[in-house]
C-alpha cells in the first residue's frame, strides 16, 4: 500500500513538473511581434498568442508626438477591433517589426526626421495630413512610391479622418424658444487668426460688412476672445450671435475644418464658405452655403430675413433631433485598427501629389480663376 502511494505521488510530480516545462516553453521560430498581447497598463507584452497590430508615429503632428490621437491600447478599447497598440517610441520594437508608421505629411522631410532603415513589404506607411493641399508643402512630392495609405478628411481617404463625423441617431434635444432667440443682441460673429487666404474670405467678409455688420475677433481685428479659453469663446458665440461664419482659408474637395463642426455643436447657424459638398458633410438644413446665393446681397437679404423671422431661423436646428456630431478621432483610430487586421492588400501611391492636390491641381480654386471676382461683381 505504501508502495502504491509513493508511486502515485511520484507520477503526479512528473506530470506537474512537465506542465510547468510547458509553460515556459516557446519555440524559437515563432515571431516575437506575433506574441504581442495588451498587458494592464497599455504597454505590449510577449504573452500568448493574441495578434495585436502596432502602430508607430514616426513623425509629430505639429505639437503632439502622437497625432493627437492617443498612445497604447486604451484608445482603441471602444473599437470592434480593439487589439492594436500605438507609440511614439521608435526602439519599442525593431522599427520592421511595426505593422504601420505614421508620417505627418505636411512636416516629414528625411532631413529632419530620418527615414526607418528596415522596411517589411507587409508593412503600411501611412500619409497623414489635415491641411489642405494649398497648404500642403511640395517637398511631399520626394515621397512618391512611399506611402501605402492615407489618412485625410478627404472621402477618398484611405483611412477618413475628418474634423468632425455626421451621425444619425436619434436624441431628445429641445429647441430654444423664440424669445431666447430674440433676446441675442448682435447677429454675425467670425473667429480668424489666419487673415490673408487663398480662399480670399477676408475680402468676402469686407463685402458682407457693407450690408450688415459682422463682429471679426482675433489677429485680424481689435476684438478678442481667450484663445486658450476656446468653450469661453464658443459660449460668447451661442450667448449673443445668432450666426457664424464658418469660412475656410481654402476652397478645396471636401475640406470642411473645425470652424463648422465646432459650430454645429452650439445653437448658433453657421454660414459656410469652402469647396465641399455641405450636403453631404453637414446635417440636412442645417447651414447657410454662400455659394448657393448670386450675390452678397441676396445672401444678406436672406439673413435679415431669418434674423427678423425666428420661428423660420429655429428650423436650422431641427435637424439636432436626428443627428449628433462626433469631433473625436475614435472612429478613424477604429478603422486604421481593423484595417490592420484585414488580409493584406498591396498598394502604394506612385504619385502622392497628383492624389493629393489632383491633375493639374484641380483639388482646390483659387482666386487667379476668377471664381470669387465674378460671385462679388454681381454684389
Amino acid at each position: 500500500m505504501v508502495t502504491f502511494h509513493k508511486l502515485l505521488f511520484t507520477i503526479l510530480g512528473l506530470l506537474i513538473a512537465t506542465i510547468f516545462l510547458l509553460s515556459q516553453y516557446r519555440t524559437e521560430s515563432t515571431p516575437a511581434q506575433t506574441l504581442i498581447k495588451r498587458s494592464v497598463d497599455g504597454k505590449p507584452t510577449f504573452l500568448g498568442n493574441n495578434v495585436t497590430k502596432t502602430i508607430l508615429y514616426w513623425t509629430p503632428m505639429f505639437q503632439s508626438p502622437h497625432f493627437y490621437l492617443g498612445t497604447g491600447s486604451k484608445i482603441f478599447e471602444k473599437c470592434a477591433y480593439k487589439n492594436c497598440y500605438a507609440t511614439y517610441v521608435k526602439n519599442e520594437l525593431p522599427v520592421e517589426k511595426f505593422h504601420a508608421i505614421m508620417f505627418h505629411a505636411v512636416e516629414y522631410q528625411e532631413k529632419l526626421f530620418g527615414k526607418p532603415q528596415k522596411r517589411n513589404p507587409n508593412q503600411f506607411y501611412i500619409f497623414s495630413n489635415k491641411e489642405s493641399p494649398v497648404n500642403t508643402p511640395s517637398f511631399i512630392k520626394d515621397f512618391n512610391n512611399f506611402y501605402n495609405w492615407t489618412m485625410t478628411y478627404r472621402l477618398d481617404s484611405d483611412i477618413l479622418r475628418p474634423y468632425g463625423f455626421l451621425i444619425k441617431k436619434k436624441t431628445d434635444y429641445e429647441l430654444p424658444t423664440v424669445e431666447e432667440i430674440q433676446k441675442r443682441p448682435k447677429k454675425i460673429a467670425w473667429f480668424v487668426s489666419n487673415c490673408k487666404t487663398s480662399s480670399q474670405r477676408e475680402l468676402l467678409v469686407n463685402e458682407i460688412q457693407k450690408e450688415i455688420h459682422v463682429d471679426v475677433y482675433g489677429k485680424c481685428s481689435a476684438l478678442h476672445c481667450e484663445k486658450d479659453n476656446t468653450e469661453a469663446c464658443y459660449d460668447k458665440m451661442e450667448r449673443d450671435y445668432k450666426f457664424y461664419l464658418s469660412f475656410e482659408n481654402s476652397i478645396c474637395e471636401d475640406y470642411v475644418t473645425e470652424k463648422l463642426y465646432n459650430v454645429l455643436q452650439r445653437n448658433i447657424v453657421p454660414i459656410v464658405y469652402g469647396g465641399a459638398d455641405y450636403n453631404t458633410l453637414a446635417p440636412p438644413k442645417s447651414v447657410i452655403n454662400v455659394m448657393d446665393f448670386m450675390s452678397v446681397k441676396d445672401l444678406v437679404k436672406h439673413i435679415k430675413y431669418l434674423d427678423s423671422h425666428p420661428e423660420k431661423y429655429l428650423k436650422f436646428l431641427e435637424w439636432k433631433k436626428d443627428y449628433i456630431v462626433e469631433t473625436s478621432s475614435t472612429r478613424s483610430l477604429c478603422t486604421l485598427c481593423q484595417k490592420l487586421h484585414e488580409p493584406i492588400k498591396q498598394k502604394i501611391y506612385s504619385d502622392i501629389t497628383k492624389w493629393w492636390a489632383g491633375k493639374n491641381k484641380n483639388k482646390c480654386m483659387v482666386n487667379k480663376n476668377g471664381f470669387l471676382d465674378k460671385y462679388l461683381l454681381q454684389s
